[in-house]
């Protein structure tokens, strides 16, 4: 056991592929970053399954897909839903093979507390819960977190008792240290280690970040595809923005992502520092990404590459740095790692292995990536139970490719609106130009993958393409 790998896996909510020095798109400001990517393998299409917060976590713990599990929003108020207690995870796997297990800041994969007491003694509010321990911790022995909740500058956690700890400091800050005193006091040091890190930001409210990183952006220009007119969530929700509100909001993301960049650099420093770092297999990476005013959107949940692309850099002591191109989402990110570290894994994982494409040359540039959303916003779970229709057999479905993306919708409201999508994502990334599907190469190409996605449907027993079928036109007529 000794000689096996310790893993170290952090992972920020809200985070886009793009917002990143070393991936040379967004005027993110992240030295510590971009030196980790260059001693590591950088992923660089890797993507949120299903891009919102619990869909995501859920499928990185099991290595499955969020609509197997009956996963298709937030564990939210009023919602029965929460990762299920027979569900393998990530802690469990891990802790079966040996490993001393760590979990650190944001879960958000247990049902609220007040969906079953209106004061809970642990003081949970809204979407919050206190895990205590047991199976709903899914194999996490050291716990220092909580269930949602976003107050970056005075965040609070639970252990093992449902009395709240309640911190005056910058989220991120606060747990990089609780990170670093674990490796540093708590952990076994002749067994080795498992911990996750889940840092909030830079998820919103933007403004909650310390003025020392906003310092470093004085003034930002938006991306090319920022829309100013009409500015709303993918469900139709206005934003007001103004031009002036969204570059603000647009320094804060930068500068809270500058402030993930200071703090991964000290617990890198740290490993460097304690002998650990080429014991260690060290993942840094997002759940989701956030749209910033792309396409005229706010927040995640759409299949623009803002929303689903993530950064995804894994460094494996002694392998060779390089940069991986095959397509690695969500329900993959489990298996790879299992790989990478020699355990069997479990055959309830629905994901691939990719750890061959992380630890040698050899590519599959075949490789998909299969994404979905579902409505979630209360307004329309509530639109959905008066119908009594299923929620889970609208949204949208897609595959991501090496070079496309094609999307079928059917949208949020009761009566399916069905639309088609198809970007060359390869040449147009930011996704202005939609291919039309009247030229018969591109419809050919629609029909293929179309087809593709049924049948993958069709593996997870997703209903979507029954709904689809009945309310879709034949592509070409």
């Amino acid at each position: 056991m000794s000689k096996r790998k310790n893993l170290l896996f952090v992972f920020a909510d809200q985070w886009r592929g793009d917002a990143l020095g070393y991936a040379k798109a967004d005027p993110v400001h992240t030295p510590h970053m971009d030196a980790f990517c260059a001693d590591a393998t950088y992923c660089d299409h890797a993507f949120s399954t299903f891009p919102v917060c619990t869909a995501h976590r859920a499928s990185l713990m099991t290595g499955r897909y969020p609509l197997s599990m009956g996963i298709f929003t937030n564990c939210k108020n009023g919602l029965s839903m929460r990762l299920k207690d027979d569900e393998i995870g990530i802690g469990q796997m891990l802790k079966e093979a040996g490993y001393q297990t760590a979990y650190i800041g944001k879960w958000h994969l247990d049902e609220p507390e007040q969906n079953h007491c209106p004061k809970p003694v642990s003081g949970a509010q809204n979407w919050d819960a206190f895990t205590p321990p047991g199976v709903r911790r899914h194999g996490f022995d050291y716990w220092y977190s909580y269930g949602t909740y976003d107050e970056h500058l005075k965040p609070h956690y639970w252990k093992d008792t449902p009395e709240m700890i309640c911190v005056d400091e910058w989220s991120v800050q606060h747990e990089t240290q609780k990170a670093i005193e674990y490796l540093k006091d708590v952990r076994n040091k002749d067994r080795p280690f498992a911990l996750y890190i889940s840092w909030n930001p830079p998820h919103t409210p933007y403004d909650q970040v310390p003025q020392k990183y906003l310092d470093l952006y004085p003034d930002v220009a938006l991306k090319d595809n920022v829309r100013l007119k009409d500015i709303h969530h993918h469900t139709g929700e206005k934003v007001p923005y103004t031009e002036e509100e969204l570059k603000r909001a647009t320094r804060q993301y930068y500068a809270a992502v500058s402030g993930l960049d200071e703090q991964f650099g000290r617990l890198i420093s740290y490993l460097k520092q304690s002998g650990l770092y080429e014991d260690t297999v060290i993942v840094l990476s997002a759940d989701h990404g956030d749209m910033l005013g792309s396409h005229g959107l706010m927040g995640k949940y759409v299949w623009y590459e803002e929303a689903i692309r993530i950064p995804f850099i894994v460094r494996i002591p002694h392998n060779e740095k390089r940069r991986c191109n095959t397509c690695i989402a969500s329900q993959d990110m489990t298996p790879t790692l299992l790989g990478i570290l020699g355990l069997p894994i479990p055959a309830s994982v629905e994901g691939e292995d990719c750890s061959p494409y992380l630890l040698t040359e050899k590519e599959d540039l075949s490789k998909r990536s299969y994404l979905c959303a579902c409505p979630g916003r209360d307004v329309f779970l509530r639109k959905f139970a008066q119908a009594g229709k299923d929620p889970k057999v609208y949204g949208w479905r897609a595959v991501r490719t090496q070079n496309y993306t094609y999307v079928m919708e059917l949208g949020y409201d009761v009566i399916p609106r069905p639309m088609r999508y198809l970007y060359c994502t390869a040449q147009d990334p930011q996704q202005v130009m939609p291919l039309s599907l009247d030229v018969p190469e591109n419809r050919q190409l629609a029909q293929r993958l179309e087809a593709e996605i049924v049948e993958w449907m069709n593996r997870q027993k997703d209903d979507f393409q029954q709904n689809w079928q009945t309310s879709a036109p034949v592509i070409g007529r």
